[in-house]
């Protein structure tokens, strides 16, 4: 079955379709939301929440951009309302000093042999607020400005915590390659 003809089947309100759309997507979908989220209960929830959002705009789609990318962005703006509901929970975020960032790095951190799930785990360390403005900026291309406007944060705030997450991140890729590295000389 193509697109267009799920996308019709989707708004035609054909559960056959549907699904049909469900099981082609659930890869793109599942990867935005796990990068949101930090356990399987919230992930299932949000992707399927997600989901009903993409079925009822479905008439709303125009074939300027792919399927995919509209999905893409449906699922994002969704998770970004969702956090806005769950704003009013966060009642600060606290700060740390981390004088430990500033060491130097002799080797490059990208040539080293790290896997996207320890990528993900390192994320999901990350403090919540932290790990979903570094989402939005470095994974999904919005500028603070936006990330601003959707958060309703300051966009110094946004600036703030990808930076924040960047040295977080810093800090336990070394952990990890220092890891490997003394492993490596144990064998």
């Amino acid at each position: 079955m193509t697109d267009d003809q799920l996308i019709k089947g989707c708004i035609r309100n054909d559960r056959r379709c549907q699904n049909k759309l469900y099981e082609k997507y659930f890869p793109l979908m599942s990867s935005i939301v796990i990068r949101y989220c930090n356990d399987e209960a919230e992930v299932l929830y949000k992707l399927n929440g997600g989901f009903l959002k993409v079925l009822q705009n479905m008439k709303k789609y125009n074939n300027q951009y792919s399927i995919a990318t509209w999905i893409r962005n449906v699922m994002i703006n969704h998770l970004i309302d969702e956090y806005r509901k769950e704003k009013k929970y966060i009642t600060h975020v606290h700060v740390t000093a981390y004088e430990d960032f500033n060491v130097p790095v002799d080797y490059n951190i990208g040539e080293s042999n790290i896997h996207e799930k320890d990528l993900l785990v390192m994320l999901r360390k990350l403090p919540h607020l932290t790990q979903k403005i570094f989402n939005l900026f470095a994974i999904d291309g919005y500028k603070h400005r936006e990330i601003s406007d959707y958060l309703g944060i300051p966009e110094g705030t946004s600036k703030w915590h990808v930076n924040d997450a960047r040295k977080r991140l810093k800090v336990m890729l070394e952990r990890q390659i220092q890891a490997e590295k003394r492993l490596a000389k144990l064998k």
